[in-house]
């Protein structure tokens, strides 16, 4: 199985492109002030306390890039997963394969909600609190960008679930219009 890393787009969207370029613009970002902050640590020149933000924001925007980045990851089913027991029985079943992965993506569905659900009562909670290093950056629009993020999974791993239902639907309805469903040929 070969994983195509290049940052080609799976769907042609406008939503999908705003993702991927906000991630790789975040990513960037994070690059930038990292290297920034090594030159000023290296060559030991005084900032008088000008960029001392910078180590805080790539730290801060790199969490939130993170979240974005797994998004993309979701979108292109390129997140991490064991591969072996599902192609075994999708090669022996392939409904059976297809059951087993609309479960999978319930269950993802069912933890990214309520991942969501404590984001935003911790956004809402901890909207005014001071988490140091930036004045203006709260812990609250920390927790707002993960729950963007989140949010943003919850919604491709949705896009997802419908297509493998409607598969699993397809198949199903093929199969019993000769009466049983077609079975696969176990490899050995």
């Amino acid at each position: 199985m070969e994983i195509d890393q290049s940052l080609d787009l799976k769907r042609d969207r406008l939503f999908d492109k705003i993702v991927l370029y906000s991630a790789t613009a975040l990513f960037t970002i994070t690059i930038i002030l990292t290297t920034l902050q090594v030159f000023i640590r290296l060559l030991n020149l005084p900032t008088f306390g000008f960029l001392h933000w910078t180590e805080p924001a790539a730290r801060f925007v790199l969490i939130v890039a993170t979240y974005l980045g797994a998004a993309v990851a979701v979108r292109n089913n390129e997140h991490i997963a064991i591969r072996f027991l599902l192609d075994r029985l999708t090669n022996w079943k392939p409904w059976l394969g297809y059951l087993v992965q609309v479960v999978g993506k319930l269950i993802i569905i069912g933890f990214l909600w309520i991942a969501l659900e404590g984001t935003v009562i911790t956004t809402v909670e901890d909207w005014t609190t001071s988490i140091g290093g930036i004045g203006f950056v709260t812990s609250g629009h920390l927790y707002l960008g993960i729950g963007i993020g989140i949010g943003v999974m919850l919604i491709y791993a949705v896009i997802d679930f419908v297509g493998l239902a409607r598969e699993l639907l397809a198949m199903r309805t093929e199969g019993t219009d000769s009466g049983q469903f077609e079975e696969g040929i176990a490899d050995e």
